[in-house]
Parts: structure tokens; C-alpha cells; sequence
């Protein structure tokens, strides 16, 4: 079996492969990394740094990220910018 024959056969199993595992490694790896966080302080703290993390997302992080996409939106997607020169 040639090499073209071979990765016309198992290319897509291969890539599918490569891309699970690179989802599990970046997904797992903070799982993971909570978990040890949890079993090394308590359930109250771990519990705790949860909803500090959840709100710091939903608070400072959502207008922080709005503000760096209007900043980007009006330098690189102004459609009259070409007009203004």
C-alpha cells in the first residue's frame, strides 16, 4: 500500500485522531488542575475561587474583551476609513 492509498484511507482517522486529542489536552488539562485545587485545599475554597472565576468572566473579563473589539473593529474593519484619506 502506497502512501497516497494509505491517507486517502486513514487520513481523516488520523487528523480525527490529532484533534480529539488535542481538545482532551487543553480541556483536561485545567480539569484537572481543579481537581488537584480541590483535593489539596477544601471543597468551601474550591467552591469559592469557582464563583470568583465565574464572576471576574461575567463581569470585568465581558467589558474588558467588549472594549478590545471595538478598538479592533474600528482600526481594522472601518468601512469608510479608505474615504477618510
Amino acid at each position: 500500500m502506497d502512501f497516497e492509498l494509505f491517507m486517502e484511507r486513514y487520513g481523516y482517522k488520523l487528523l480525527l485522531g490529532l484533534m480529539a486529542l488535542v481538545v482532551i489536552v487543553v480541556v483536561g488539562i485545567p480539569i484537572l488542575g481543579y481537581i488537584y485545587f480541590l483535593r489539596r485545599y477544601s471543597w468551601e475554597i474550591g467552591g469559592l475561587m469557582l464563583i470568583i472565576v465565574v464572576v471576574y468572566a461575567f463581569s470585568v473579563r465581558r467589558k474588558v474583551m467588549d472594549a478590545y473589539a471595538q478598538a479592533h473593529g474600528k482600526y481594522f474593519y472601518d468601512d469608510k476609513w479608505y474615504k477618510r484619506r
